[in-house]
């Protein structure tokens, strides 16, 4: 059986990833121009400061969601766990 280490990564694990290196790479890109992040979004709240905000709201939403992806993909349903108690086939 091979180990965890050398499995491929999952669909979750990759859309995560993916979910999180998009805002990653922008942000990168914004910060590579000052003027570009001092642009004012809405009062003092500029562009730079903007996007800080939504690159951690999409790795805190994303983080949950593949959290709760892993915990029910591991958990089996009661249904399930029931008819293997019993001796049955699923």
């Amino acid at each position: 059986m091979p180990s965890a280490s050398s499995r491929p990564p999952s669909r979750d694990t990759r859309v995560l990833v993916t979910v999180n290196a998009l805002p990653l790479a922008v942000g990168v890109l914004i910060s590579c121009s000052t003027s570009l992040g001092e642009i004012s979004v809405y009062g003092r709240l500029t562009l730079g400061i903007a996007w800080a905000l939504v690159q951690l709201a999409v790795l805190i939403g994303g983080t949950w969601w593949y959290e709760y992806r892993a915990a029910s993909s591991f958990e089996p349903t009661s249904a399930t766990a029931a008819s293997r108690s019993a001796g049955g086939a699923w």
